[in-house]
């Protein structure tokens, strides 16, 4: 009888996880199913009564006694158990049928499930493998049946065949297969594989079973118990057997075992004296090995290395050291090291007395190649490093001289340094701007002023204004180039048609020279949201190339065109998205570019001209990439360069279109709080609103223009408007002032103004609480523009009108 006893055991166990514990559920409900089923069918079919007591007595001891005698098979990984009460079984099924036989057949499990066992196994594997032997017997019995198995003393031997070998066959089949259902189940194998590795070996046991069976029965139905102990005999016969079977299996392991103890140790011996072996054999190659790697060292070293002697003599040179100095093993050991060096540039006395400070001396030196004094433009800027080599008793034996290339390193030092000066100059340019704005900003105030007071019937001295200011307007342009170089230019956008923009910077920069421009726009150009200055400096960097390229004269073409980009016809060298862009191009018939610099021409301090700076293309990169367009260039020797703007459409096409207003020139009846560090600059700022109505008071910092406007809100005289100068040096600036003074009133009109044209705080000056931007130098136009933008704003927002004005028509 197979039980579940060990065959569970290490399946079990080797399981862990989230495998086992699903394979636990499933586990849980099969063998419980068994468990139920076979208790079921055990208190159903129990016989009540016993006609033939002694038979039963009699079956059911000897079952007892058949299951004490159990077959260990050491199979597999499992430890199962087999017992020769099978016999018994099939004896109780032919004599007392499938009733009786289940209750001995469970008896005789449980005996071999408890008695003699190694280690006490679960009650619930002791009740499965109580209900499935009754399960198989209940099967093996119906089977029995149905095939007309009889008990009659009288039937022959040839009528138990045949429903006897299908009882065996239905007890194998059915017991098996639950063991192993159960055993798939813990280990997550297929079922059938199990029974088959596992427990097809045990078939012949059931039929030798059945066979003696059949025997004992046809003994005891025909009186001859005489023949009882040879019917048991090939039972015991297949018992020895196994026994001998497994033994032989036990000792063949014992000995395999044993044999590779014995392989191992024999293993560890021929290592250990193949280690001794190659430890002999490492040492003596241990020289050429460090040999070796000294020599692969010295290859893969980019630096040039070489070794000399107490003497001076080289002894050893790597090949950078070779490329470096042009020179064979042979050459440079026949020129010896001072030579050798004189060729790279160093000074013939020079390296002498290096090479004696080192030997002699014992000290490490450093040397760097003079190229002036070499005589050679394409020299090589050289490092020479040269470290004394000791003995074990701390005598200098040599030296080795570290020759390293530090041109490149020396170009970067340089680009480093120019960068740096260039920085500074940034800083300079830009300080410089703005001072010069604020000076600017006095003149240009002045002339409005003086302008706004001529009579109109005085057209000289207007015209002398007017082209004086115009003057002032070109000298803002450039503040705001230098302003760019210095910040890198934050624009300060605005809806417009760069139409007139292009084509008034064309002319512009190309007055006096042989060079004509030709117009190609279309007719309805889109606007886009620019900063005028910025795309101005664009347009003019590009015409002022161009005109260089064309030094003998032509004609420059000048193209303004709308173009709606999507995915498949963005450029290849343009970074830009799908959307609706105005294109600028700009086509000379001068030399060309060289395509091996082509793509270098936009990069910081890169130029083709002697006397450029490398600065205006890479300006116009900037602007470009600031406005969210992308600039191109294509270009082709002696026949000419073309380069290409794109900038991006603005849907304010309506608002850029519309038509001038007249100036008109409004009279209010308000208080204005200037602040701004630079006198002059705060006088005529003074006279320029005071000439519109307002009553102004002045502050020089952010502190004093705070305290002001506090004690005007204290006092019941607050003011309409607050102008902030967005610099103040050593002082509080608008950008802070503007916080404390929302946080007073947050309703009052603050206005910033400042000579950083391109300052990030103009860009969005929202942002930071300002409601309008006034850049100097403004003029009074400027003024009245920005004030009359403000309170369209305010009226918009509040359906009122900025307190106390009134409007008046300016004169032509």
């Amino acid at each position: 009888m197979l039980t579940l006893a060990a065959a569970l055991s290490r399946r079990w166990l080797a399981s862990s996880g989230d495998e086992r514990s699903t394979r636990a559920t499933f586990m849980t409900l099969y063998v419980g199913g068994v468990i139920v089923a076979g208790s079921a069918l055990l208190l159903q079919h129990v016989p009540r009564a016993y006609p033939q007591p002694w038979l039963a007595f009699l079956l059911l001891l000897a079952a007892l006694i058949l299951s004490v005698f159990k077959l260990r098979l050491p199979l597999g990984q499992n430890n199962s158990t087999m017992s020769m009460a099978y016999a018994v079984d099939f004896v109780a099924l032919i004599m007392a049928g499938p009733d009786l036989a289940m209750v001995v057949a469970a008896a005789g499990v449980l005996m071999q499930c408890t008695v003699r066992v190694k280690k006490r196994q679960p009650l619930y594997r002791t009740a499965f493998s109580v209900a499935s032997v009754t399960i198989a017997v209940h099967v093996c019995g119906w089977v029995w049946g149905v095939l007309g198995g009889d008990v009659h003393h009288e039937a022959p031997l040839y009528g138990l065949a045949v429903p006897l070998s299908a009882a065996a066959m239905t007890y194998f089949a059915v017991n098996t297969m639950l063991v192993a259902g159960a055993i798939g189940l813990s280990s997550g194998v297929s079922t059938l594989r199990e029974w088959n590795r596992e427990f097809f070996w045990s078939a012949p046991a059931y039929f030798l079973s059945a066979a003696v069976a059949a025997m004992v029965t046809l003994a005891i139905t025909h009186g001859s118990y005489i023949l009882l102990p040879l019917a048991a005999s090939p039972l015991y016969l297949s018992y020895r057997a196994y026994r001998m079977s497994v033994g032989r299996i036990e000792e063949e392991r014992r000995h395999a075992q044993e044999l590779a103890g014995m392989i191992a140790t024999t293993q560890q011996a021929l290592a250990r004296a193949t280690e001794s072996e190659t430890a002999l054999a490492a040492e003596k190659e241990q020289l050429a090995l460090m040999s070796a790697r000294l020599g692969v060292t010295l290859r893969t070293i980019s630096d040039g290395v070489v070794t000399v002697d107490r003497s001076g003599a080289i002894i050893l040179l790597n090949e950078g050291a070779q490329k470096l100095a042009s020179v064979t093993p042979q050459e440079a050991t026949e020129r010896g090291l001072c030579m050798m060096l004189n060729g790279l540039g160093f000074r013939l006395e020079e390296c002498r007395t290096a090479l004696h400070r080192v030997l002699e001396d014992g000290t490490t030196v450093r040397l760097r190649n003079d190229t002036t004094d070499a005589g050679a433009t394409d020299q090589r800027l050289v490092e020479v490093t040269a470290t004394p080599t000791r003995d074990t008793d701390g005598q200098v034996g040599g030296a080795v001289w570290v020759l390293r290339d530090i041109t490149d390193e020396a170009l970067v030092e340089h680009e480093r340094a120019k960068s740096a000066r260039l920085e500074s100059l940034g800083v300079l340019a830009g300080g410089l701007a703005h001072d010069f704005n604020n000076i600017l900003m006095g003149v240009t105030g002045n002339l409005s002023l003086a302008q706004s007071m001529v009579s109109p019937d005085n057209k000289a001295l207007l015209a002398r204004l007017t082209n004086a200011s115009a003057a002032c307007a070109r000298a803002r342009g450039v503040t705001n180039q230098l302003l760019t170089f210095a910040k890198g230019g934050a624009p300060v956008k605005k809806t417009a048609s760069i139409r007139e923009l292009v084509t008034e910077c064309t002319r512009f920069a190309l007055s006096g020279s042989p060079v004509k421009p030709a117009f190609d726009v279309h007719p309805d150009l889109w606007a886009a949201d620019v900063d005028t200055g910025q795309v101005g400096q664009v347009v003019q960097n590009l015409v002022l190339n161009a005109m260089q390229a064309m030094p003998k004269g032509g004609v420059l073409e000048v193209a303004l065109h709308n173009i709606d980009l999507d995915a498949a016809s963005i450029p290849a060298d343009a970074p830009l998205v799908a959307g609706k862009y105005v294109r600028l191009s700009v086509r000379d018939t001068g030399t060309g570019i060289p395509a091996e610099v082509l793509n270098r021409i936009f990069d910081p301090y890169f130029s083709t001209k002697e006397k450029g700076s490398g600065l205006g293309l890479a300006i116009s990169y900037s602007i470009v990439r600031a406005h969210g367009g992308a600039i191109t260039v294509e270009s082709e020797i002696d026949v000419g360069s073309c380069f290409t703007v794109y900038l991006p459409a603005s849907p304010a096409v309506a608002a850029a279109q519309a038509a001038p207003r007249p100036e008109i020139n409004m009279r209010r009846t308000g208080r204005v709080l200037i602040m701004d560090d630079e006198d002059m600059v705060a006088e005529v700022a003074q006279e320029m609103i005071e000439s519109l109505g307002y009553t102004t008071r002045r502050a020089c910092n952010g502190d004093e223009a705070i305290r002001m406007f506090n004690e005007a809100e204290q006092t019941g005289e607050p003011f309409d408007l607050v102008l902030l100068d967005l610099t103040v040096p050593g002082g509080m600036g608008g950008a802070e002032a503007v916080k404390y003074i929302r946080e007073m009133r947050n309703d009052v009109c603050v206005l910033v103004n400042s000579g950083y044209a391109d300052d990030s705080v103009l860009a969005r000056y929202r942002d930071y609480g300002f409601d309008g931007v006034l850049a100097k130098p403004f003029t009074l136009t400027d003024l009245r523009r920005v004030l009359r933008e403000l309170e369209e704003g305010i009226a918009e927002t509040q359906q009122q009108g900025w307190p106390g004005y009134v409007e008046e028509s300016l004169s032509a």
